[in-house]
């Protein structure tokens, strides 16, 4: 049966299945013809073109004579034709490839089937898609072409759309989240509203970067490495310093490259990250979909006032496999007003400005102070006097506090950490002890969330202290669930 080509995002609300950009099966398994024929050059070059150049140079003695030109010949005759067979086995595979990869879409699915041998189909509901990424790696975007990464609910439930033009990608992202009812009527999606929010310079961005944890852990190794080379006397030895040095290089090239051209837009009440200076990916994120912030400062940004912002999602790419960025990461290196302005954008509820100075006094001062900022004696709780002998330098921070509907958790000297977790959101809560914190009557208090970057926990509460708070912050929870009116997906609009 033959099936068109999409290059419509409107012919897709038919429920038809059509096939993908015709070089879906080049940019997917192309890595492997190059490595085949890369293969191939070098078994040439050691065989036929290394040895020709030495004999012409005079470097190797011709004992065969004219008969070199003979064996270049057949060399190459050879190589040529094993590289048309390649290429001809290689494009009816990816033809057939391309025959059987199929979408449709319905107002119930989107599916995606494909195979030739082992032929796979996957669904994803439409009410239970929470967001669709729009990535470009670097060959397809230099050819303009883009894929979709459909997020839906639920364990390994994500589906790939790979490939389509990027105006094609970005059209059927808004038809796969329009209502069912506007797609029947072929109603047009409403224009949208995109405000830039913030963009990350790229000088800080780097400078982040040679400022940081990691610099100080390059330094440490990077002088241990050279002493040693220095104490041997050997010139084998230098080769621990190269290496470190090149190793740090690596870093900061993939880190800088990989997530630079930070930007933050809001559409619509979501957050949409776009990342990446070769390869690009934007996400947009729905504040419901974000089940813990977290604002974290490493102590050599201390002095320059930035701090990174992360997120424990509802789901995470399909293709996280496959090196896609989770977009867990929702800033890299954020100013104060920077850090205001996302926890408004990810937190509504905390888009007031005393809960905003509330957080801000909890992220940077000890917990002796968060009283002057008007919390609730009853809605505050630190960490005992006895938790320095069990956290030493972070037990005059450590505590937990209500925001709002929030439950802040700050911990941390080495690395500051402010986690901020909507009650609505928490899967549950626990109190446990360990040997050390048994044996100075303490407790740890934590709040169970989707897998991610934010720690939930606190330790070193008193044990009367951490009961306590444990059936407080279970009460809140359970009357902000039953007090949130759970919004349906068919109702929002496109993002």
């Amino acid at each position: 049966m033959t099936f068109p080509v999409l290059r419509s995002a409107t012919d897709i609300r038919g429920g038809d299945w059509f096939r993908l950009h015709p070089l879906t099966p080049l940019l997917q398994g192309g890595v492997v013809l190059l490595g085949l024929l890369g293969a191939g050059f070098a078994a040439l070059w050691e065989t036929v073109i290394l040895r020709s150049i030495l004999r012409f140079a005079g470097v190797e003695d011709d004992d065969e004579g004219s008969g070199l030109l003979y064996l270049i010949a057949d060399s190459l005759a050879l190589v040529f034709l094993a590289a048309i067979v390649i290429v001809v086995v290689s494009g009816v595979i990816f033809w057939l490839q391309w025959r059987v990869h199929l979408v449709r879409m319905d107002d119930d699915v989107v599916e995606v089937r494909k195979g030739v041998i082992a032929k796979s189909s996957r669904r994803a509901r439409r009410d239970r898609i929470n967001t669709i990424g729009v990535r470009r790696p670097l060959i397809p975007r230099l050819l303009g072409l883009a894929k979709l990464d459909i997020q839906a609910a639920g364990n390994d439930a994500n589906v790939v759309l790979a490939y389509l033009p990027y105006s094609v990608a970005t059209a059927v992202r808004r038809e796969i989240l329009q209502t069912p009812s506007k797609t029947r009527d072929n109603t047009e999606p409403e224009p949208q509203v995109i405000t830039r929010e913030l963009e990350v310079p790229l000088f800080r961005y780097l400078a982040s970067l040679v400022v940081s944890v990691e610099s100080v852990i390059f330094g440490v190794g990077f002088v241990a490495v050279t002493i040693a080379a220095v104490s041997t006397e050997e010139v084998g030895a230098w080769l621990g310093p190269i290496a470190v040095t090149a190793g740090f290089v690596v870093y900061l090239a993939d880190r800088f490259f990989r997530v630079g051209n930070f930007v933050i837009d809001s559409l619509e009440g979501d957050v949409r990250v776009s990342l990446g200076l070769l390869s690009t990916s934007v996400e947009t994120i729905p504040p419901g979909r974000i089940h813990a912030l977290q604002i974290s400062q490493p102590w050599p940004w201390r002095f320059l006032g930035w701090w990174r912002i992360d997120a424990n999602l509802a789901s995470s790419p399909g293709s996280a496999n496959k090196k896609t960025p989770a977009h867990t990461l929702l800033h890299p290196v954020a100013t104060r007003q920077e850090v205001v302005r996302m926890v408004e954008l990810c937190l509504p509820p905390l888009a007031t400005p005393n809960a905003l100075e509330q957080v801000m006094v909890l992220l940077q001062s000890p917990h002796s102070r968060w009283a002057e900022a008007g919390l609730d004696e009853d809605s505050v709780v630190a960490a005992s006097p006895k938790a320095r002998f069990r956290i030493p330098l972070s037990h005059s921070v450590t505590g937990s506090a209500m925001i709002q509907d929030v439950l802040a958790l700050r911990l941390g000297r080495w690395i500051s950490k402010l986690a901020l977790v909507p009650l609505a959101r928490i899967q549950s809560s626990s109190v446990s002890r360990g040997p050390w914190h048994r044996a100075l009557g303490l407790s740890l208090f934590a709040v169970d969330s989707v897998d991610g970057p934010v720690s939930t926990r606190i330790l070193g509460l008193d044990n009367d202290v951490a009961g306590r708070w444990w059936d407080t912050v279970h009460a809140r929870t359970v009357s902000a669930i039953n007090t949130t009116t759970p919004r349906r997906r068919g109702r929002r609009s496109p993002a």
